[in-house]
């Protein structure tokens, strides 16, 4: 397994790609820590991959996962979650954001949920308009409540119990006097259990036992009160700064010195009221693309090239429920045309019975099917294509695709490094003992030679954004590319 792991990490180039990623020392040593876990796991006489993810998943569900990397390992400052610390230790911690609220989320809903006391509903007085909580709710919102509180306290006890050497504790205060004054009069130490249940955040239960101690007597004179019977038992040293917000602003009236000034004059540059974004054409450049994109109409030749365009016009019209139903629109008839197409059994050229079969099991709508081309769909059942296809060794119809492709093959002043999603739906391929052959069936409405091979011409681009894409999917060569007309009943191969 460790074998097999390095394997994976030098043909797929891990390290270097997980090292490029924010973190990425952190990463590889995890990726480095998955190897020894492997080397420990065949050590024991273990062998196989089966065997090593079965014990990788046992471990992770015990709660027992081998042990990585964490940013701390890096030396830097670790910005993390009271959640994700657990467990953890670290030489100093800071505790910051101590004014934030105790969540209510949970009270919220209409209907509170319990387990083992069941549902807290609120009453709803049609005649009189209002609501108001039930009895049941009350009290399941009562222990909810203390079930939250309790939830909180584990969370700070594993917060202050990270550190080792020194925690420090941040409390944003507003309206520091009157609030401390208001804690003052209820601290005590131990502080009494109905006090505890009135706080609304961890600020409020640190400074409760605080207050009473004597390191806390800036506090105390900031809020104008007296404490008497100080704490003295815990020997465990405190220290308490009190710093004010307003000293860390800009002070609005500040005096600007000469200096000042002269050096804010210097600072600007003409020159950058000219500057031009030396990459300005790779701003144009889409990241994504769609096959349809590229079959040459004005409305998708604008899209691909994020060029601007005269606003569409669009007419006021009633919405659809208040308009007369008219059947489906071109666009309609030829998606309802392009589903019969997708689940078309070759075999059966029974069209009508087919586009039936598929309005029972709701794939069709009824006014899709009595839409659908059934004539056009039984020509091309009796067209040599449909041959092709019956007798090909692999078939796909409606394959979806999405594959990473050079922009140079989209726009010529791309930058070499620079690469375009691209996305598509390819209607039909199948593979012959030649090679693979890509179809597109076309519902346009055509009549003439003429016509088709004007048609044709547009969704040259089209056809060869699919080859390339299945191409690099299916690592096999496309030898033909075919332009069904359904209408005409006209098969055109773009070379």
């Amino acid at each position: 397994v460790c074998r097999l792991l390095w394997h994976i990490y030098n043909t797929l180039h891990l390290p270097g790609i997980f090292g490029a990623m924010d973190e990425g020392g952190v990463r590889q040593e995890n990726l480095v820590a998955l190897t020894r876990h492997a080397e420990r796991f065949e050590s024991s006489g273990y062998r196989g991959l089966f065997a090593f993810i079965t014990q990788l998943r046992r471990l992770i569900d015990a709660g027992q996962a081998p042990a990585v990397k964490t940013a701390g390992g890096n030396g830097g400052v670790q910005m993390m979650s009271i959640h994700k610390s657990k467990g953890l230790e670290f030489p100093i911690v800071f505790l910051c954001d101590l004014e934030h609220a105790f969540s209510r989320q949970d009270f919220d809903t209409p209907v509170l949920v319990h387990p083992a006391l069941g549902l807290g509903p609120l009453c709803i007085d049609l005649k009189r308009k209002i609501r108001y909580p039930t009895m049941a709710r009350l009290a399941l919102e009562e222990k909810l409540r203390r079930e939250n509180l309790a939830e909180e306290q584990r969370i700070l006890y594993v917060a202050m119990t990270r550190p080792k050497e020194k925690l420090i504790l941040v409390d944003a205060l507003y309206g520091a006097e009157k609030r401390l004054q208001k804690l003052t009069a209820a601290a005590a130490c131990p502080v009494m259990p109905e006090v505890v249940a009135e706080g609304k955040c961890f600020g409020d239960w640190i400074l409760l036992p605080l207050l009473c101690r004597p390191e806390a007597a800036p506090l105390r004179d900031m809020a104008g009160v007296m404490a008497g019977g100080l704490y003295t038992g815990d020997t465990a040293p405190w220290q308490v700064f009190i710093h004010d917000g307003d000293d860390f602003g800009w002070a609005p009236g500040a005096a600007v010195s000469d200096t000042e000034k002269d050096a804010g004059e210097t600072l600007f540059d003409p020159a950058l009221l000219t500057f031009r974004y030396p990459y300005q054409r790779e701003t144009t450049l889409p990241a994504k693309l769609t096959a349809t994109q590229l079959k040459g109409r004005a409305l998708d030749q604008e899209i691909a090239e994020d060029a601007y365009h005269t606003p569409y016009i669009r007419p006021l019209v009633q919405p659809k429920f208040r308009r007369e139903k008219k059947g489906l629109t071109p666009a309609e008839r030829g998606t309802a045309t392009h589903l019969v197409l997708q689940y078309l059994d070759l075999q059966n050229l029974d069209v009508p019975g087919q586009v039936e079969k598929l309005r029972l099991e709701a794939k069709l709508t009824a006014e899709q099917a009595a839409a659908v081309d059934v004539p056009a769909l039984r020509r091309f059942l009796e067209s040599p294509l449909a041959e092709e296809m019956r007798q090909a060794e692999t078939a796909a119809r409606e394959y979806r695709f999405t594959v990473l492709m050079p922009a140079r093959d989209y726009d010529p002043a791309a930058a070499e490094e620079d690469s375009i999603l691209l996305q598509g739906v390819v209607d039909c391929w199948f593979e012959t003992p030649k090679g693979v052959t890509v179809v597109d069936f076309k519902t346009d409405f055509v009549q003439t030679e003429e016509d088709v091979a004007q048609h044709a011409e547009l969704y040259r681009g089209q056809l060869a954004a699919y080859s390339l894409a299945l191409e690099r999917v299916l690592e096999k060569a496309v030898t033909r590319k075919a332009l069904y007309f359904l209408q005409a009943g006209k098969t055109v191969e773009i070379s």
